[in-house]
């Protein structure tokens, strides 16, 4: 595969970039427009979503594993570089001099792409990184980014007036496609008991499942403690709290760890699943919840709609544009009772069968995808 070629360096990243560019040439008979992007998101297929009408767009994809590595070869008047997450830009730095110093490199790397006739495009997942180091210094990166950027892709209607407290988002150049669902990416053939047995649990349980990273912002420990709140509530339901994903914070994880050792009904699964596995997870689930501190995106929004369970989650970002039909397990997250109240009404709560479908229809990835690379034709290219 291409980004394993990446990786061992059996390919350069100019040799990827001819080789698509010849390889589309060929099947439509016309000069590709080259989309390259950076960095990989390698446990999250949000990108390969995104890109999935690339050919029917008359694009072709060429990732990148750094951005040192886009724009090594001149495409002019058809060529974008797509950028993605930036925290690693400054995630390495000791001191605001080094800052200011990656800082000055990145944007020598816009004015180079720009010299080149290359098209910048960012989407912004987050408006500055989670608990980042140096706050100041990553809006400074951001607002050099705007500066050259020729487009902004925002996936929430409500991520102008986010990033508002910290930068402007220029009206003119700034375009929203919502996050793609992950329909047709995972299995989804397990039916809830079997799948509920093969996790070790009792099909009389009503479970929870939080999934995904495990980070401070996630609102982990903050889940565990509301869940703790919800059995001495309802001490008749036999309940139970998984929490499955790959730990970021080895002292986080001890946090969790610790905490959950107060309770017999909660599961913890500190580790990446493989794809095939995700379906006993979600079908599991009796409710999906992702109780974040913070957030402008969430992919897992989608999933649970993906897999067709209620999802609990504060009333914020894209989660508030995703289930705008009904908020019914939504909750402010200025409440400091309301994930536990969220949480109570999920137990009586009937999953609302319209809203899932039209959630599904308007984020189907071809859908998604097509409408993603005719924004960005006319943006880019005033096509």
């Amino acid at each position: 595969m291409r980004i394993h070629d990446l990786v061992n360096g059996v390919q350069t990243a100019p040799e990827l970039f001819i080789n698509a560019a010849v390889a589309q040439a060929v099947r439509s008979g016309k000069l590709p427009y080259i989309l390259s992007y950076a960095p990989i998101a390698s446990m999250n297929p949000f990108q390969r979503l995104l890109y999935c009408r690339a050919e029917k767009s008359g694009y072709v994809i060429v990732p990148s594993l750094r951005f040192n590595d886009l724009g090594k070869v001149s495409w002019k008047g058809r060529s974008v570089i797509h950028l993605h997450w930036l925290a690693s830009v400054l995630s390495e730095i000791k001191n605001p001099e080094e800052a200011l110093g990656e800082i000055e490199k990145f944007q020598g790397l816009l004015e180079e792409w720009k010299a080149r006739g290359h098209r910048i495009l960012w989407t912004m997942h987050n408006v500055l990184p989670h608990a980042c180091q140096y706050p100041d210094y990553e809006i400074m990166l951001r607002k050099c980014i705007i500066k050259y950027a020729d487009a902004i892709h925002i996936l929430s209607k409500t991520s102008v007036q986010a990033a508002s407290r910290f930068f402007d988002l220029p009206e003119g150049k700034t375009f929203h496609v919502p996050h793609p669902s992950y329909e047709g990416w995972y299995p989804n053939i397990s039916d809830s008991v079997t799948a509920k047995l093969d996790l070790g649990l009792s099909s009389a349980e009503f479970v929870f499942l939080q999934f995904g990273s495990l980070q401070r912002y996630k609102g982990t420990t903050e889940l565990i403690r509301a869940f703790q709140k919800l059995e001495n509530f309802v001490p008749d339901r036999r309940l139970r709290l998984v929490i499955a994903g790959k730990p970021t914070d080895k002292r986080y994880l001890a946090e969790i760890r610790t905490i959950t050792d107060e309770s017999l009904n909660i599961t913890v699964i500190p580790n990446a699943m493989e794809d095939r596995d995700l379906q006993t997870l979600f079908n599991a689930s009796d409710v999906v919840v992702a109780p974040y501190t913070d957030t402008l995106n969430s992919g897992t929004a989608l999933l649970a709609a993906t897999f067709g369970r209620p999802f609990v989650a504060p009333n914020i970002g894209a989660i508030s544009d995703t289930y705008i039909q009904d908020h019914s397990l939504l909750y402010s997250a200025c409440d400091p009772d309301g994930l536990v109240s969220a949480l109570l009404r999920s137990l009586t709560y009937s999953t609302n069968r319209s809203q899932l479908k039209n959630i599904m229809m308007d984020h189907r990835p071809e859908k998604i995808s097509t409408t993603f690379f005719k924004l960005t034709s006319k943006y880019l290219f005033d096509k």
